[in-house]
């Protein structure tokens, strides 16, 4: 077992080479340490892209979401980075949910889901505690024994939340 980084002193927030084994620290620093760690009090504003990718999600075009929030995943620093990735990766989700891609859903609904429980119950302006419940609902669906795609494909996809309580958020 590894000696516990402190993530504001040891690790960096860009990454520079070998992103995925970065990522994984910094899940893993998440985790022990929690998002209110991190949590400054006077959060950026989030970027215009994020509302324009909410307002994508919100409207089923989860795919346009994905690229909507790619570049700005890939130029931000941590922990900011993995909570763009964890739309991006959710929204890609249910992309292939959308197609009857079962193994692209449950692959993506999983990442999507892994990551997200790391920015409880919000983060940068958006109820991940929704989002979460939606994600791990539809992710059931997918790792039942059988599915009825026409069942699923008549119910309501589901929404990103902005707060809107109290003047915070992008709501």
């Amino acid at each position: 077992m590894s000696v516990p980084l402190d993530p504001l002193t040891d690790l960096p927030i860009m990454p520079f080479r070998n992103r995925r084994a970065l990522d994984a620290q910094w899940a893993d620093a998440l985790r022990l340490h929690g998002i209110q760690k991190f949590a400054d009090p006077q959060p950026p504003e989030p970027p215009p892209e994020l509302r324009q990718a909410i307002e994508q999600f919100n409207r089923g075009e989860f795919w346009e979401c994905h690229e909507t929030l790619e570049d700005i995943w890939r130029e931000s620093p941590y922990p900011f980075r993995l909570f763009f990735h964890a739309v991006i990766k959710t929204a890609v989700g249910f992309h292939h949910l959308s197609g009857h891609n079962r193994h692209g859903a449950r692959v993506k609904l999983r990442d999507g889901v892994e990551l997200l429980e790391l920015f409880q119950p919000e983060w940068m302006g958006v109820r991940t505690d929704l989002l979460l419940t939606d994600a791990k609902e539809w992710l059931s669906y997918v790792e039942a024994s059988t599915i009825s795609w026409p069942e699923l494909d008549r119910r309501a996809k589901p929404s990103i939340y902005p707060l809107s309580l109290d003047g915070r958020g992008l709501g």
